[in-house]
């Protein structure tokens, strides 16, 4: 006659946390719960920079590079930094006086950005001062909501004169979402399937003991 196997097993000494686990009545509820919950997270993590809106990514915060260098508009010489990953993230005007003359900071700067395709219109966003000891620095937030060349439009009013730059800057896939993390997330999915699988063969086990 087989004998009952409730928790915990007869033979404690000899059976491994697996079997252990198995044995548990809630086990075979808990494990495929488990696996569902971390294929969903992985998805999750994957659709987080495919095509997802700007405005539901989560804001980047890499090193700015600089993608219009002392560049003349105007008075001013004028470089820009932004770090071009998908998502959203700050845009940075910088400003200095051209040739000696008297620095007067401007009134109005404005960053406008649209893809190089035309599938968008473009989205002017007004950028606002930021302390500094000479010159100006203008910042605003800017969204790339796919991996493209953009371009950038740079526009700057004020008393002392003003201009707009031009020029284009390619966007680049959000490391945050990249191939390499998706492989991460989905580990943990990988390394139950494996706990569950070496159940499924202690219970295989248990069931042919005499």
């Amino acid at each position: 006659m087989r004998e009952n196997l409730a928790w915990p097993p007869l033979d404690v000494t000899r059976s491994t946390w697996a079997e252990r686990f198995l044995a548990w009545p809630g086990s075979r509820l808990v494990m495929p719960l488990a696996m569902f919950a971390l294929a969903v997270a992985a998805f999750a993590v994957h659709m987080s920079g495919a095509g997802a809106h700007p405005h539901e990514m989560a804001a980047h915060r890499g090193a700015p590079t600089r993608i219009i260098a002392d560049q003349r508009v105007g008075p001013y010489v004028a470089s820009v930094w932004t770090d071009p990953e998908v998502g959203s993230g700050p845009m940075y005007v910088m400003l200095e006086a051209a040739d000696g003359q008297t620095f007067t900071p401007p009134s109005a700067v404005r960053v406008g950005i649209a893809p190089v395709s035309g599938r968008l219109p473009e989205v002017l966003h007004d950028a606002h001062s930021e302390p500094m000891r000479r010159g100006a620095r203008f910042m605003t937030d800017v969204a790339f909501d796919r991996a493209e060349r953009w371009t950038l439009r740079v526009l700057i009013d004020g008393s002392a004169g003003g201009g707009q730059l031009t020029s284009q800057v390619a966007a680049m896939p959000n490391a945050a979402a990249g191939p390499f993390v998706l492989v991460l997330s989905l580990l943990p999915f990988l390394a139950v399937t494996g706990v569950w699988w070496r159940a499924a063969v202690a219970r295989r086990r248990i069931s042919a003991l005499p």
